[in-house]
Formats: C-alpha cells, structure tokens, sequence
C-alpha cells in the first residue's frame, strides 16, 4: 500500500512541477511582449530584463532565452519533475506563437507535443 501511495504522491508531484514550468513560461511571454512594447524589439531582452518586467520569473529555475532578435523570440521553461518536460514558446516574426513541449507524452506534454 505505502508503494502505491508514494507513486502515487510523486505522479502529482511531477503534475505540479510541470504546471508550475508553463506558468513560468506563459510569464516569461508576456514579459517579453512587455520588453517590446518598452524597446521596439525583443532583441537584448535577458532574464534580469524580463524578471523586472515579471518578479514571478525570479522564482523560475530552469527559464532560458534561445533567441531574442528584432521581431522573434524563442524561449523555454524545464519543469523540475523527476521527468522533466521543456515547455518551449517560438514567436514568429509573422506575429504566430508556437507552444511544444517534450519529450511528448509525458506529464504535462500531449501526444502532439503542443500545449
């Protein structure tokens, strides 16, 4: 019975690290929709930038910045579960925002690999 209860215990667990990962992630977009409307371009947005437009993001283990250029960004969040999922936001310069995640299938990620 005490096996079942801690897989069970850990499987809510790594359900709450990865909501906590796209919470992170959905701030970390507004913060740098913020950072553009200040500086007409995403490009020199860093984490220091984008906790000053966010606080929340101070508390953001795993938030890296892949690219921030003129009209596009991309950006990512890890969760902290014992499976990690990257929660992975791309916005185009065409204005479309792309969310994926991985490794699909697992914990907060679908089977699409979208979120």
């Amino acid at each position: 019975l005490a096996a079942i209860m801690i897989a069970a215990f850990t499987t809510q667990q790594n359900k709450a690290h990865d909501v906590d990962a796209k919470t992170h992630a959905r701030s970390a977009q507004t913060a740098m929709e913020s950072y553009y409307l200040d500086h007409k371009t995403y490009a020199g947005a860093t984490r220091a930038a984008l906790e000053v437009e966010q606080t929340a993001l101070k508390s953001a283990p795993n938030l890296t910045i892949v690219t921030a250029t003129g009209n596009e960004f991309e950006l990512e969040v890890a969760s902290t579960s014992t499976d990690p999922v990257t929660f992975h936001i791309h916005r185009l310069p065409t204005g479309t925002v792309q969310r994926t995640c991985a490794p699909v299938s697992t914990g907060g990620c679908n089977a699409g690999g979208t979120w």
